[in-house]
């Protein structure tokens, strides 16, 4: 019971609260450059691409995890039943697509709009990983519990869609599922990247217009661009820490 439910509020709760509304804020900021404008398109890269998904997802997470070290493993990628993880990471998305494609089967899905948008997302995963599904539920499993943790980060999920994808109802239990399936390995390689990718990409390109602001080249490159940064600020930190 205590492993459900349970109350130790200390400095790392404060400090995933204020990160957490931090991304919030970055979302809800994006609500005012929404236009199609070259300025616009700038700022929403700074607070999306550059402040929230590298700056949180990357840089916070991964200094974090240096200066806690029980962080490192409960962090949500861990060597706990692998093997296990990942065919049912493949099971799950294997289910999550019938049951999609029974009741709808998209025209020009294979398009190469399609295809920017899919990149983006995916980038996009990693932060959603590392922040939201690995940093923020294990920080408010240990303040309190494993069924507050599902619904809080729950919650901090589907806010993190405030400035460009507001279905709050919808992405809360979408977290609620992401959240509950971790628990069953206690490894986040059991959500990414085919149980989440289905879910996204179909979720975004398919089902919301959330996707058409980013079937462009232009989101494309500025994911790999990011994702360049994440890669070599990740080498980075390896060759100071072995130093």
């Amino acid at each position: 019971m205590h492993k459900l439910f349970r109350l130790n509020f200390t400095k790392q709760t404060v400090i995933a609260l204020f990160a957490g509304l931090m991304m919030i804020g970055l979302s809800l900021l994006m609500l005012s450059f929404g236009s199609n404008s070259t300025f616009d398109t700038i700022i929403s890269f700074i607070l999306r691409d550059v402040l929230m998904i590298f700056g949180l997802g990357v840089v916070f997470v991964s200094l974090y995890s240096e200066k806690y070290d029980d962080a490192r493993q409960a962090i949500g990628f861990t060597n706990r039943k692998i093997k296990l993880s990942i065919i049912l990471n493949l099971v799950f998305a294997a289910c999550l697509s019938g049951i999609f494609l029974k009741d709808q089967i998209p025209q020009n899905i294979l398009s190469l709009s399609n295809l920017y948008a899919a990149v983006y997302i995916l980038v996009a995963g990693i932060f959603e990983m590392t922040f939201i599904y690995g940093f923020l539920r294990m920080s408010f499993e240990k303040a309190f519990g494993i069924i507050p943790a599902i619904l809080l980060t729950s919650v901090f999920y589907s806010f993190h869609h405030a400035g460009f994808q507001p279905e709050f109802l919808h992405l809360f239990f979408v977290g609620v599922m992401y959240c509950s399936v971790y628990y069953i390995t206690q490894n986040l390689l059991i959500v990414f990247p085919f149980f989440w990718g289905v879910g996204a990409l179909w979720d975004v390109i398919v089902s919301s217009d959330a996707g058409e602001g980013i079937k462009n080249i232009q989101s494309c490159i500025f994911a790999l661009i990011v994702l360049t940064f994440s890669i070599l600020w990740i080498f980075f930190r390896k060759i100071r820490s072995s130093r």
